[in-house]
């Protein structure tokens, strides 16, 4: 009878240090990987204040390390200063962390302390304070695809008066799609110094903005130093006393050579009654034609509320409700 084959044996402690071994490898590459990524970082941070220095932007990022082994890339710095000599302005802030994943690198996000000093022969000398300062950008050529900013507990201290403007939240959001450019807004318990408006003691005020620029990539790729020449769409620009209350803007426009606007706006007052009684006491010189406006033919909202439409044309810088002039605004520069 035919011998039996016997089956080989089952090394399992073998298997086990090549397994033991490999990951070692794989560690070993990957700790390699990281710190060259790392030094290109560095490398490429280097190279981008050098860059600027030549264009006459001086940055400052003190004691910048690379840090965040193993899975991010991270910029760390105790201080951040920027200034441009020639134009007078000098930025001062605290510390500042930048981080991305390993395997999302262009996807970037930042925090900054604050106070931030702004002094500029523009703006003269501005002091802003936040709890917590983030922002988020998704990198792409020639502008970054996404770039969001929000500040929680804002306020800004400037013509000599401290907290001159405070808010609970702050945000700016910017996107491109295709050739054209979105930007965003929005605000909440915003407080706006009595000194600022002649005195006016003005309600807490939240708000939003959606804006969408015509060919805005080329003009946010160029610089724009003049708003002549800008068109686009407001989608939605709103002015709240409570999310019930307040009014809201869209429409088209365009900014000619001759820097006078032309528009055609829709502009609706939430709660024409209560947003007449919030306003008669901050502005009690115009109290009758609040009034009258207030007491225009409404309509019910998408939630009931009464809605008042007004449609608003502005030609050649000449603004009329309807038939009724209202307003010439001057030129824009």
């Amino acid at each position: 009878m035919a011998e039996k084959k016997e089956k080989p044996r089952y090394n399992a402690g073998r298997r086990i240090r090549w397994l033991g071994v490999a990951i070692v490898v794989a560690v070993i590459a990957y700790s390699g990987g990281w710190y060259w990524l790392a030094g290109q970082v560095e490398t490429q941070a280097s190279g981008f204040v050098e860059e600027q220095r030549q264009l006459g932007l001086a940055i400052d990022c003190a004691d910048r390390d690379v840090r965040g082994y193993p899975f991010r890339l991270e910029i760390f710095c105790t201080s951040l200063e920027v200034k441009r000599p020639a134009e007078g302005l000098n930025v001062e802030a605290g510390a500042f962390r930048s981080a991305a994943q390993v395997y999302e690198p262009k996807r970037i996000y930042a925090e900054l302390d604050a106070p931030v000093s702004v002094a500029s022969s523009v703006l003269g000398r501005v002091e802003a304070n936040w709890t917590l300062g983030r922002a988020t950008a998704t990198l792409a050529e020639p502008l970054p695809k996404r770039v969001s900013v929000a500040l929680d507990n804002l306020d800004l201290s400037f013509a000599g008066l401290q907290k001159a403007l405070t808010a609970t939240i702050a945000e700016a959001h910017m996107r491109t799609q295709g050739e054209e450019l979105d930007l965003a807004l929005r605000y909440e318990g915003l407080t706006i110094d009595p000194r600022l408006v002649d005195n006016r003691i003005l309600p807490a005020l939240s708000g939003d903005a959606d804006l969408r620029l015509k060919d805005g990539v080329a003009l946010a790729t160029q610089g724009v130093s003049t708003l002549r020449g800008v068109a686009g769409e407001i989608q939605r620009l709103a002015l709240l006393l409570t999310p019930e209350r307040g009014f809201l803007v869209s429409g088209p426009f365009e900014i000619g050579a001759d820097g006078l606007i032309d528009a055609t706006l829709k502009v609706i007052i939430v709660d024409p009654a209560g947003f007449a009684a919030a306003m008669k006491p901050v502005f009690p010189e115009y109290a009758s034609q609040i009034d009258m406006i207030a007491s225009g033919q409404k309509q019910p909202g998408p939630d009931g509320t009464p809605e008042l439409q007004l449609p608003i044309t502005i030609r050649n810088g000449r603004a009329a409700l309807g038939f009724i002039p209202l307003a010439r605004i001057p030129p824009l520069d």
